[in-house]
């Protein structure tokens, strides 16, 4: 059940790519979101469309696209949002017709699994995963990969219009960060949660932004989701810095405190966002002279 090895192989590459790292580069590392598993994908992408005719515009520049890609999960970025519908598509199109829907849903439900499974699937071209059941026609890989792109420009051409310039991957993939009295009241909703915000990664950046496949949620959770909705990530983030040992650099995704009316409620959400970190003093001279009381009172 361990997930795809994607984060580590870019973390071992920036830790590579020199010999001395500062605080900063490891800012800047917690919120890169190039991903390594997107380069493997889309070379079966590129290469299942090698010697095809095609007429289709947007087809056309979305292979484009792909081809010049930097492999950043960039949130301005329609290239991550054309990738991504295709990678849910591939998934559906591949296991759904056996599996069928309730099944398929509980298999990619905990997404680490089809994230590598699929990866070994792609390495056999002739799989029977790749057959759909539903037809007379003996499918292969290569097909099974064109029909899924295919299938994801339909999708976002009816979900936001023919203009790629509409497709950014921020306007899918957000976050909101819900309170767990979420839920009970759409009113109550928008005084309690903290969202939602556009996001850039996916599960496979070192920047995790996870969104879940399924399209159910957990029975037990009255919480819904949208589809490329983040459901998974940082919590914190942590810089300690050995050569300054009286001082750390801290985040979290919301707030220290948990009541709604705090000015300490989400006042750390935009600095998380932005890679940004509070840097926390540990010397007992800096703690005393930013001391605060607080009161309780029956």
């Amino acid at each position: 059940l361990w997930g795809p090895h994607s984060r580590i192989d870019r973390i071992t590459e920036l830790l590579n790519s020199q010999k001395k790292h500062s605080a900063q580069e490891f800012m800047n590392y917690q919120m890169d979101i190039t991903s390594p598993y997107a380069v493997l994908l889309v070379d079966y992408i590129l290469e299942a469309f090698k010697g095809i005719d095609i007429k289709d515009d947007n087809l056309k520049l979305s292979l484009e696209l792909l081809t010049d890609w930097n492999f950043k999960l960039d949130k301005f970025s329609q290239t991550p949002t054309i990738y991504l519908y295709f990678l849910d598509k591939l998934l559906k199109n591949t296991y759904l017709d056996e599996m069928g829907s309730d099944l398929y849903n509980q298999y990619v439900f905990l997404v680490n699994v089809p994230y590598r499974n699929i990866l070994e699937l792609l390495e056999k071209p002739n799989s029977k995963w790749f057959d759909d059941i539903r037809t007379k026609k003996r499918e292969k890989r290569d097909e099974i990969i064109r029909k899924s792109f295919a299938d994801a420009l339909d999708e976002l051409e009816n979900n936001f219009g023919n203009d790629l310039k509409n497709w950014q991957w921020g306007k899918v993939h957000t976050v909101t960060f819900k309170h767990p009295f979420s839920g009970l009241s759409s009113l109550l909703d928008g005084l309690i949660d903290i969202g939602p915000y556009q996001l850039s990664g996916d599960g496979t950046t070192i920047f995790n932004t996870e969104y879940i496949f399924s399209e159910s949620i957990d029975e037990i959770s009255r919480f819904t989701h949208e589809p490329f909705e983040t459901e998974l990530g940082p919590g914190m983030r942590f810089i300690f810095d050995f050569v300054n040992p009286e001082e750390f650099y801290l985040i979290l995704t919301t707030g220290q405190s948990g009541n709604v009316m705090s000015d300490h409620y989400s006042d750390m959400t935009q600095l998380w966002l932005k890679g940004k970190y509070m840097k926390i003093k540990t010397d007992e001279s800096s703690i005393r002279k930013n001391k605060k009381f607080l009161n309780l009172f029956p």
